[in-house]
């Protein structure tokens, strides 16, 4: 699996090397990580992470909108936002009922590594 983040691309596949991958961060404990597989674009997955919060994206296919992450819980401002980074200085504001814990990103990841199909570990929200 290809993941791109903010400013390097590496090919990972085991469960180990993902988990080190998508542990880094940038500035104030930012990133966003792009997965796809082989030469393809699509399907694909962003990921963006702030601190040990995440918002993940699936894209089945190029020009589709795909599904967003949904939390199970809401937490205690659900009607809020969180603000992500797209890149670095692109600020994305995200609805707190698509914000879920980073380790149920790192999940998606590892089942994504697996398969191209969209991971069966989270909720997701038809966009």
């Amino acid at each position: 699996m290809r993941v791109e983040d903010y400013d390097s691309k590496c090919e990972v596949a085991d469960p180990a090397d993902i988990d080190a991958v998508l542990s880094k961060r940038h500035g104030d404990g930012l990133n966003s990580f792009w997965l796809s597989h082989g030469a393809e674009d699509f399907p694909a997955i962003n990921i963006l992470v702030r601190a040990d919060l995440a918002y993940v994206h699936y894209f089945p296919k190029e020009r589709e909108p795909g599904f967003a992450s949904a939390a199970k819980v809401p937490g205690p401002r659900s009607n809020g936002t969180t603000i992500f980074f797209e890149y670095p200085s692109e600020k994305m504001w995200v609805s707190n009922r698509a914000v879920i814990p980073f380790s149920d990103a790192l999940r998606v990841a590892q089942e994504y590594a697996v398969s191209a199909t969209r991971p069966k570990c989270i909720d997701w929200s038809e966009l």
